[in-house]
């Protein structure tokens, strides 16, 4: 069916709302660079669209995605970013979830593509908590970056084969690359499969090498004398908002397979959250008394 909630009629609501088992997903992203080859949008399109393919393996609502996610707000940011305040973003999120509430669904799951939002997504938590709702919420990590790594994973406990749209010439480049312990975390393999899986026309391959996706390691002094900075240097330490070996062989079967093992990973999550009997009734509990 169609679990979109910008895709669905007023008069079917209702049915959504009961097929989703009073279940919605919220995806969340935010709009900044990655590095030279993928688009500004990469962890929209990878919170948005592997959540509503997830939707058609385990049913659940699909509320339209949260696009403005944290980004650093100085003039060094790169051409295209936009940056929000978190106050806003924190009184944005809570008015959407109280109209997905108001809505019919009772259990909230943030989809968050963007790594960058997990501080304050664990702050919202804590005060939606706090809060007499009718709702619960919960953040489920979207990690595409690493979805070479599951990849392999798979293939080693299930075997050749075991992944859809891998070639053998495929799978043994993922498994050479997870064998190396190769770096990936913005903008790497993973990302970059998963955009090619979803939006091939926006990655520019071609443009890999120009800049690095390394460390400098600039702010490393601080972090070994235990002195924790914004994002833990990572501004600093990864400068060209790319961080991961150079994906450089990634194609789209591969990104397919990304895809289609990051959809299966969130149903799975989706299913256990419909199936949940406690955390209605764990909120339901801390507000005894308010």
């Amino acid at each position: 069916m169609e679990t979109r909630w910008l895709y669905t009629t007023s008069e079917n609501f209702p049915a959504l709302v009961k097929a989703s088992e009073q279940v919605c997903l919220l995806p969340m992203g935010c709009i900044e660079k990655h590095g030279l080859h993928l688009p500004l949008g990469t962890d929209i399109f990878e919170a948005a669209e592997i959540s509503y393919k997830a939707t058609q393996i385990e049913t659940a609502c699909v509320f339209p995605e949260f696009a403005f996610g944290d980004v650093p707000g100085g003039p060094a940011m790169p051409a295209g970013s936009i940056s929000v305040p978190v106050e806003l973003e924190m009184t944005l999120l809570e008015t959407l979830c109280d109209q997905i509430g108001r809505n019919g669904f009772q259990k909230i799951l943030i989809c968050n593509g963007h790594g960058g939002n997990a501080p304050w997504l664990n702050t919202f938590l804590r005060d939606v908590m706090n809060r007499k709702k009718d709702y619960v919420c919960a953040v489920y990590p979207m990690k595409s970056g690493i979805s070479p790594y599951f990849i392999a994973d798979i293939l080693s406990e299930q075997g050749r084969g075991s992944v859809p749209y891998l070639t053998a010439e495929d799978e043994n480049y993922i498994l050479d690359f997870c064998a190396q312990k190769k770096e990936v975390g913005h903008a790497c393999l993973g990302e970059t499969a998963c955009v090619m899986g979803l939006h091939p026309e926006t990655v520019h391959l071609d443009r890999l090498g120009i800049e690095s996706g390394l460390s400098t390691h600039e702010a490393d002094y601080l972090k070994d004398a235990g002195i924790q900075i914004v994002n833990g240097g990572w501004d600093v330490n990864f400068c060209n908002a790319f961080h991961g070996h150079d994906p450089v062989g990634c194609n789209e079967r591969i990104g397919k397979a990304a895809v289609h093992v990051q959809s299966h990973r969130l149903a799975k999550a989706i299913k256990v959250l419909k199936e949940d009997k406690n955390m209605l009734r764990w909120h339901a509990e801390f507000q005894k008394g308010m």
